[in-house]
């Protein structure tokens, strides 16, 4: 199949249609919604929730605007340009599939509305990326239940293409699901006297957050005895202080303010909004482990997904990172080899992989202006096997070579 190269405000009203009525308009919507009822009442605000779901919340806002219209989109908000490229790729996507290819990309949509959508956008966003280059897509994870994404073939080339996404917050020694349980113990054992002002704390983690509830228990102890004195205390995995008094807010004056604390220092804020308030501003001094996250992510991949009969491409995309971020994970400083570059090396001079051509990454998302037109883009790095058995042949040309590795990979 091939994408459209243009799309007209009538074009992604068509395709919007066609997945509302593939998923069933009920069942859509009511997903979407039940999305936003979970994270208002977490009572917590973190980077995670923030963009783990903003894919989801797009969608929502851009089915109530078409609803409002009619069906028929008059206009597009700026900030949900990737709920709009998805119901683009996904809207042109359906009609080619086979019975059985719908089915299972149906089962996926309706994990995807409860786990997240951010793997399948990425496919189709890789999948729209090739097709503007000319390639013809067959969505082979779909038609043949498994294997790798998709086969992109042009003029007698045949390439294996795997679009893997992995979360910026993998690599975190804090875990959402942590924060989850650290919440109720808050709420059942801070303790904190004044209804008309809120205490802020902050915490150090030594390493991780531990799920064990004693161990949460000690925490929110250490929580109420620092605010109660306005000081410090030091536990065996933590560090506690008392940062200052905010004045009393209502829950959603105090949830906006917490949100853009997370934001500006780039911590986690846990927030519980009913008396016995607390605002705290949680961090780690264990270290990010995404490299190591990728590196496995790449190295099972390669091993189990292709048939090594064509020249294999895994296109990873690392979600929920600015652009100015990715582009630190991308560049060379100080003479040094880069984030990417050390990946990509150990990667690609693998004996073990010599059927993969190249490796892609990806991270940010942004809307791209030109002219009249507009669409979501990011950033992207490319990198070259010099040890590819198929050749020199690339999918990609503006791939780049990489300095002599520092290690390869099992």
């Amino acid at each position: 199949m091939r994408y459209r190269d243009v799309n007209a405000l009538a074009d992604i009203s068509r395709d919007a249609a066609a997945v509302v009525d593939f998923i069933g308009q009920s069942e859509y919507l009511s997903s979407l919604e039940a999305i936003g009822r979970s994270l208002r009442a977490k009572g917590f605000v973190t980077p995670f929730d923030d963009a783990m779901f903003s894919l989801e919340l797009d969608l929502l806002n851009l089915e109530v605007l078409r609803t409002r219209s009619s069906g028929m989109f008059q206009s597009l908000p700026e900030r949900c340009h990737r709920g709009v490229d998805f119901l683009i790729g996904l809207g042109q996507t359906i009609p080619v599939l086979s019975v059985a290819a719908k089915t299972r990309l149906l089962g996926r949509l309706r994990k995807g509305l409860k786990e997240g959508l951010w793997p399948l956008y990425h496919e189709l966003r890789v999948a729209a990326s090739l097709s503007k280059r000319g390639w013809n897509i067959h969505f082979h994870d779909f038609e043949e239940e498994g294997g790798y994404d998709f086969l992109a073939t042009q003029n007698g080339k045949m390439f294996e293409v795997e679009a893997k996404t992995i979360s910026a917050f993998t690599g975190w020694a804090i875990k959402p699901e942590n924060l989850n349980k650290l919440l109720v113990e808050v709420k059942q054992h801070f303790v904190w006297k004044d209804a008309n002002t809120i205490p802020l704390v902050g915490l150090k983690l030594l390493s991780t957050l531990l799920p064990n509830r004693v161990q949460l228990g000690q925490l929110v102890a250490a929580f109420s005895e620092v605010a109660q004195t306005r000081g410090e205390l030091s536990l065996s995995n933590a560090r506690i202080r008392f940062m200052g008094i905010a004045p009393n807010l209502t829950p959603i004056q105090l949830m906006r303010a917490s949100r853009n604390h997370s934001q500006m220092v780039r911590k986690t804020v846990l927030v519980n909004p009913q008396h016995p308030r607390l605002v705290l501003e949680i961090d780690s001094e264990r270290p990010n482990q995404l490299e190591r996250k990728i590196v496995r992510t790449i190295s099972e991949t390669a091993r189990e997904q292709f048939s090594r009969a064509n020249p294999g491409v895994i296109w990873t995309h690392i979600e929920f990172i600015s652009n100015e971020d990715f582009t630190n994970l991308s560049s060379t400083q100080n003479a040094q080899v880069c984030f990417l570059d050390r990946i990509a090396n150990a990667a690609l001079l693998s004996e073990k992989r010599t059927h993969l051509g190249q490796l892609v990454f990806s991270g940010g998302s942004f809307l791209s202006k030109g002219g009249s037109a507009a669409r979501s883009s990011y950033a992207r790095a490319v990198y070259n096997s010099p040890a590819c058995r198929f050749g020199e042949s690339f999918i990609f040309p503006e791939g780049r070579r990489k300095p002599l590795p520092e290690r390869s990979i099992a």
